[in-house]
């Protein structure tokens, strides 16, 4: 009996009680108005408007625009805008018209017409009466377009020299060698 007198004195095992829970909270929503200082900055100026310039300027820079471009383009676009321009400028002779059909004119050659046509056409820009202002944007374009003509013109002239000078040549040997053969031909 000894055994059971050993079970009973035994003690129960400590059981971890769950711990008390507090009693559920209420929760509540409350709204705090809170005041923030913001730098209020000024709203950004406007876009300023694009600059106008005066219709000649403006037309001036277009037909810079249009002759850049037409200096890259294939001969048949080429063709196709001396043909529009040729067209605009019989139809109306303005100073644009003019320089746009004179400087085509120029980028396709003699094909398009003789260097004295093309000074024609833009001596009168440069005429003291009626022609361009000293200050008009075209002005110089048309300088030194009327410059780049006259100095083609200088160099066929003197190619044309140089060819003569050649044939005169050509046909000096050509008389010489005629001659020998003469004389060859009385000796036989």
């Amino acid at each position: 009996m000894t055994i059971v007198a050993l079970a009973g004195c035994a003690t129960a095992p400590d059981i971890p009680l769950l711990p008390k829970s507090p009693p559920p909270a209420v929760t509540q929503t409350v709204y705090v108005p809170v005041y923030v200082e913001v730098e209020k900055q000024a709203p950004p100026p406007p876009a300023p408007e694009p600059v106008k310039l005066p219709d000649d300027q403006e037309q001036s820079l277009a037909l810079l625009v249009e002759m850049a471009r037409a200096t890259g383009g294939s001969a048949d676009d080429l063709r196709k805008e001396y043909n529009a321009a040729q067209n605009a400028f019989n139809k109306e002779r303005t100073p644009v018209n003019r320089m746009r059909y004179a400087w085509l004119s120029a980028l396709l050659g003699p094909g398009a017409g003789d260097d004295a046509r093309l000074q024609g056409l833009l001596e009168p820009l440069l005429a003291k009466n009626g022609g361009l202002a000293a200050n008009h944007p075209l002005r110089p374009v048309a300088d030194v377009l009327l410059a780049q003509i006259a100095e083609r013109t200088r160099q066929v002239r003197d190619e044309q020299k140089r060819a003569d000078a050649l044939q005169q040549k050509l046909d000096a040997l050509k008389a010489i060698e005629k001659q020998l053969l003469d004389r060859e031909r009385r000796r036989n």
